[in-house]
């Protein structure tokens, strides 16, 4: 038993240490990812290389957006709720993106390849299909309990707001309030 204290607290310690660092001076090489496709709607498929384990997914993903305000959105295909989230946060997303937010939707192999196909010709923003091992290495990193769960990253990398460790839509008023304070760093 107190083993399992002392691994389940140095779990939580590593967890949440990541929102105090700045997620662009991760070990992630420059050519990490790669834009698989674009469409003139503002969808665009990006991939991820397989060999980026752990806790260099996300400051990865991160290094993409130096300098602009970041949501990423974990979610999957079969996820209600998570559908449910992403209308309504339509609501408020356009005017949003003409200040330059950048919308990045995170989902791993759990959520069938021509399903999520067929659902993120609607979903305007960045989308990454990740392999089975790094969604579950990146929701073990993040103590991600469940989807969705989103991350909001201030330009310089740092996080601005994080409901990951509870999960589930906060609504539109807590986002867009923690993104205006974010533009303005």
């Amino acid at each position: 038993m107190r083993k399992f204290t002392c691994v389940l607290t140095a779990m939580l310690l590593c967890g949440s240490s990541f929102a105090a660092n700045n997620l662009y001076k991760g070990n992630a090489t420059e050519t990490t990812i790669k834009t698989v496709y674009q469409s003139n709607d503002g969808v665009n498929i990006k991939s991820l290389d397989s060999n980026i384990k752990d806790s260099e997914i996300l400051p990865a993903i991160a290094k993409e957006y130096k300098g602009k305000v970041v949501l990423i959105d974990f979610w999957a295909t079969w996820c209600g709720p998570c559908r449910n989230a992403m209308k309504q946060l339509d609501t408020i997303k356009p005017a949003l993106m003409k200040k330059d937010v950048v919308f990045v939707y995170v989902t791993g192999e759990t959520s069938p390849l021509n399903d999520w196909k067929k659902m993120i010709t609607n979903i305007e923003g960045d989308h990454y299909r990740l392999t089975s091992e790094q969604w579950s290495d990146l929701c073990t990193h993040l103590n991600i309990p469940g989807i969705p769960a989103y991350l909001l990253l201030n330009k310089d990398g740092s996080v601005a707001y994080s409901n990951l460790e509870k999960g589930g839509y906060p609504g539109n008023e807590i986002l867009q309030n923690n993104i205006e304070v974010a533009l303005t760093k």
